[in-house]
């Protein structure tokens, strides 16, 4: 019988990248991200230390070039890269995700495939390396989000050395809420975060808690007093920005933001800004602004949290369409299914809803709150996806709210005890946000 895609890409054997594919994949570096990108390397150890050792390098997930500055950092180190196998699924990752020997793994569900292919890494290969992003997804925001559950008990599960890589500025050259690169500056940093010793007397908790102190990164706080700029062909750094920030800090109202050229404003009430190369957030006139555009993504988030502790009742409600992977053969253009139905998706504190159609036949899913933490924010802000009964869906939304629904579906989680919470440093309490103001006469 047929192999379907999805059996293809879990049955495989996972290897070492070859020493030919390796030295292909550092010339491209070097002329495809390193140049562009200004790439800085900043090596607190020496990772031909760790050469003839098994080695696991957590990293902070910024951007979409991120393997690039993981395998710049390392040197000639051959790594097996922890991928979402939603990806795989995708034309134009096919054959790289092949090559480079990427173990494939499930976003945000349990999956025991990604402790196959590390452990034939990392234990039947004296040199193994693998790398992993434990916070699972590439920033929305510019800065780092917790480690998923259960992190800090597969690391004590391998008990190998690991080494961490903060990368500074990738989110600036591949924004959340854009598709079109800005060149600039990005800053890579090296380092030792565990010995086998050290991670056997630890316990897994503190371990992941010590991951995301030591991977955590704000590409707009680490801009802020550097002021590199980024160039984007066309200038338009503020164009799509309503993905992320779709909530106006003046008049409240959601879905009116408007980002288009350098300028994102509330259609709503006229309140608005400018955003330039340095990324620095410019008020219209009187208008209200936060510090930065990451100032007001959790301004966004906290609002979001008293909207759902506020309301026992709260839903959010929309149509969409549904998307789906096929059972044979890739996905190709920037998506990551076709687009097989359309339907009512409906968030409340039970669970995520969908009612609609699938190949022209009435379709309905729900999936309980235990079993979604978050949403998989693949490409942009456009649609998320998430799993449910294995299968990975597609929703894409009227309006553009993907971020919204995200942000909705993790404070709803973690309001009813779920495990995946947010930094034990969150300020929820916090009223407001620093705005522009305030930065100007910090300066």
């Amino acid at each position: 019988m047929k192999k379907t895609t999805s059996q293809i890409i879990r049955d495989k054997k996972i290897k070492q990248p070859s020493r030919f594919i390796n030295l292909l994949f550092r010339i491209l570096i070097k002329f495809v991200y390193n140049a562009p990108c200004k790439a800085e390397y900043i090596r607190h150890i020496d990772p031909r230390k760790y050469k003839n050792k098994p080695v696991i390098i957590v990293v902070n997930h910024a951007s979409r070039f991120d393997f690039a500055f993981v395998q710049g950092a390392m040197g000639k180190r051959r790594i097996n890269f922890v991928a979402a196998e939603e990806e795989f699924h995708r034309t134009k990752f096919k054959t790289v995700f092949a090559l480079g020997k990427n173990i494939p793994k499930k976003s945000f569900v349990p999956d025991t495939t990604v402790i196959r292919g590390m452990s034939a890494i990392l234990r039947k290969t004296k040199n193994g390396c693998v790398a992993i992003f434990p916070c699972g997804l590439s920033t929305v925001s510019g800065a780092q989000q917790p480690s998923a559950v259960g992190t800090g008990k597969m690391i004590k599960h391998f008990g190998v050395h690991v080494l961490a890589v903060r990368i500074h500025g990738a989110y600036l050259v591949c924004p959340k809420f854009d598709l079109k690169e800005r060149y600039g500056k990005v800053e890579v940093e090296l380092d030792e975060l565990f010995t086998p010793e050290q991670i056997e007397k630890l316990p897994a908790e503190e371990i992941e808690r010590k991951v995301d102190e030591a991977i955590f990164t704000d590409d707009y706080a680490w801009n802020e007093t550097r002021q590199y700029s980024y160039k984007r062909k066309d200038g338009k750094f503020a164009e799509n920005l309503e993905q992320v920030l779709y909530k106006c800090p003046k008049c409240g109202t959601e879905m009116q933001m408007e980002g288009r050229g350098t300028v994102i404003k509330c259609k709503a009430c006229g309140n608005g800004a400018t955003l330039d190369g340095k990324y620095n957030l410019q008020p219209i006139g009187d208008s209200i602004i936060p510090y930065n555009p990451r100032e007001w993504y959790d301004w966004e988030r906290r609002e979001m949290r008293r909207a759902v502790e506020a309301d026992p009742n709260y839903f959010l409600e929309e149509h969409v369409t549904l998307g789906v992977q096929p059972e044979y053969g890739y996905v190709g253009k920037n998506l990551v299914a076709y687009t097989v139905g359309e339907g009512t998706l409906r968030l409340d504190c039970e669970g995520l809803t969908y009612k609609g159609t699938r190949d022209n036949k009435s379709f309905e899913v729900f999936i309980p709150r235990d079993s979604i933490s978050t949403t998989i924010i693949n490409v942009d802000g456009s649609f998320f996806g998430t799993y449910a009964s294995g299968e990975y869906l597609m929703f894409t939304p009227d309006s553009p709210s993907s971020i919204r629904w995200n942000m909705a579906i993790e404070e709803i989680y973690r309001i009813h005890g779920g495990k995946w919470q947010n930094f034990h440093w969150f300020d929820y309490g916090k009223q407001g946000f620093d705005t522009y103001k305030v930065k100007s006469e910090q300066k």
